[in-house]
């Protein structure tokens, strides 16, 4: 129930007043002067106070003057008799609701005072808003001043109109200044495809870079998000800048000691291969001193097994991978120095190597390479005894999934018919059999219908950890 005070030094016009207004159910109060109504207004706090502006001892004008230096949100309506339009307007500048005249129709001061009431009431939803979007913003500014980072919104023409606390103090840059740098200048961005701001606005979603600022000798990660009106046109952007100059130094550091291993490694290789070499240089000198044929026909064996591990060494330090071997490029090199070591004619024994470019960890290249050299020298000394000459086909292909088909094939005499591999007492078909089945788990097939094929299918060797 709104609460409403007449003012009035007529009695007559008071309790008139007062008798229609509780009829209308307001909480009605009374005084027959300015002064007395002033105490009744401190007493009371009515909502709505109706006044006349010719009364003694204190004017209507007065006491609405100091009514409204009291409590700017209480409407005050005046009623006057003899007062005329300048009475009325001195009235509407002292901050009067409405202005009423002698005799007062009721109808017309109930729609005043109703309408005092509704502007009472969206003053008070007004100054709610105002109140909750000032604490909104200062929220706002609290949560943006917080962040560690340094954070900007920059307009489409480059301007940055608002930074927080942290991009203030770390480019000592102030956005109010007159004379305040355009971001593209402040970040030397002199080309357009280096502008984060142009970046954005083109794919319409965020951008980022890295960035050396000499000024403070920092790196920088810059991050731009668009910002879009509500009709979708391009505002400009809000920028992070993240201080990763201890990161990017980590990762220098990082790459220097990578850098080492990567040598450390290579120098493993290499050593490897080195000692290798001079087994198989003790082996020659063992060889030399030898006279029994089939003695230094195992030398030679165990010679060209240990150069084919040799040669994995030597591929790998001297490739950019470390961790994988080319098979097309070993196998080749591998054939090279079997016929080499038993002194084959390349002119009478055509050998054709069809190897995809496959690369294969250091793990699986191992008993590879081994197999390949068994089953090539196991063809270069016995398949063409008899006739001289002939061909031999080595090829490797991958199947997907890491599953791969080796197969050495020659056309020479063959072997005896019903030999079964399994039972065979040679260690070259044995270490093939040993390497192929059990170290990689795949299946190997001979055929003897026309020369000799083995077949090997296999798939590559996970890496196990070493602990």
């Amino acid at each position: 129930m709104a609460k409403l005070l007449v003012i009035d030094d007529e009695i007559i016009i008071r309790e008139r007043l007062k008798k229609l207004l509780l009829l209308d159910k307001y909480e009605v109060y009374s005084a027959e002067n300015g002064i007395e109504g002033l105490k009744m207004f401190e007493t009371h706090e009515p909502d709505i106070i109706i006044a006349d502006i010719k009364m003694p001892k204190i004017s209507g004008i007065d006491v609405l003057k100091e009514i409204k230096a009291r409590n700017n949100m209480i409407e005050v309506i005046m009623i006057t008799g003899h007062g005329g339009c300048e009475t009325a307007i001195e009235a509407m500048k002292q901050g009067a609701f409405g202005y009423i005249q002698k005799p007062i129709e009721y109808d017309e001061l109930h729609i005043e005072i109703e309408k005092a009431l509704e502007k009472q009431q969206m003053k008070i939803k007004i100054d709610s808003y105002v109140k909750e979007l000032e604490y909104r913003v200062n929220e706002w500014e609290i949560t943006f001043n917080c962040v560690s980072d340094m954070l900007s919104i920059h307009n489409k023409e480059y301007k940055i109109i608002r930074c927080n606390k942290a991009f203030i103090e770390t480019f000592k840059f102030n956005p109010d200044a007159p004379d305040s740098k355009p971001c593209n200048e402040m970040f030397n961005c002199q080309e357009e495809r280096d502008c984060l701001n142009v970046k954005t606005y083109g794919s319409k979603s965020a951008c980022m870079k890295e960035m050396y600022y000499p000024e403070l000798d920092v790196y920088l990660e810059v991050t731009a998000s668009p910002i879009f009106g509500s009709e979708g046109e391009f505002k400009g952007s809000i920028h992070i800048f993240k201080d990763i100059t201890q990161r990017k130094l980590y990762e220098e550091k990082m790459k220097a000691s990578l850098q080492e291993k990567i040598l450390l490694l290579r120098e493993i290789h290499h050593r490897v291969k080195n000692n290798m070499e001079i087994i198989s240089s003790l082996i020659e000198l063992q060889i030399e001193d030898s006279s029994d044929k089939q003695l230094i026909d195992v030398y030679n064996e165990m010679k060209n097994r240990i150069r084919s591990m040799s040669l994995i060494h030597k591929m790998l330090y001297q490739s950019e991978n470390l961790s994988e071997v080319n098979f097309n490029d070993y196998t080749k090199s591998l054939v090279v120095d079997l016929i080499n070591s038993y002194c084959v004619d390349p002119s009478m024994i055509k050998i054709d190597v069809n190897i995809d470019d496959v690369l294969i960890n250091m793990d699986t290249a191992m008993p590879c390479c081994l197999i390949i050299n068994e089953l090539v020298t196991n063809s270069l000394k016995h398949a063409f005894t008899e006739t001289k000459t002939g061909a031999l086909e080595i090829s490797m292909q991958s199947l997907g999934e890491k599953t791969y088909e080796l197969v050495v094939r020659d056309n020479g005499k063959g072997i005896p018919e019903g030999f079964d591999i399994s039972q065979s007492s040679s260690l070259g078909l044995k270490l093939i059999r040993t390497l192929a089945e059990y170290q990689l788990g795949g299946k190997i097939e001979m055929n003897t219908s026309a020369g000799t094929e083995f077949k090997l299918r296999f798939k590559e060797l996970q890496y196990k950890k070493r602990v």
